[in-house]
C-alpha cells in the first residue's frame, strides 16, 4: 500500500512547549496514520488514527494529516508531558 511521510515541528498555543513530529500514512480511501512525538529529543507519544471514507489527495491529504497530529498535540491526547 502507497504511503508517505512528514517530519516537523509544532509549538503548543497553550504551555509554548515545542515537539517535533514524525508521521506516516497511508493514501487510499482509508487513511491511517502513525506519529512519533518528541519533545527534546525523548519519546512523547505515539499517536495514532484512521482517516474513513477519504477522497483528498496531495496537499490537501498531507495537510489533514498534519492537522489531525497536530491537534492531538495540542490537546496532550496520549502525549506525556
Amino acid at each position: 500500500m502507497p504511503s508517505e511521510h512528514v517530519s516537523d515541528l509544532y509549538t503548543r498555543k497553550v504551555g509554548g512547549e515545542s515537539y517535533t513530529y514524525t508521521v506516516d500514512y497511508s493514501l487510499g480511501p482509508r487513511v491511517e496514520w502513525q506519529a512519533q512525538v518528541f519533545k527534546d529529543g525523548d519519546l512523547k507519544g505515539r499517536p495514532a488514527g484512521v482517516l474513513l471514507d477519504n477522497t483528498l489527495i496531495g496537499n490537501s491529504l498531507r495537510q489533514t494529516v498534519i492537522s489531525l497530529v497536530e491537534v492531538t498535540i495540542e490537546n496532550m491526547i496520549g502525549i506525556e508531558e
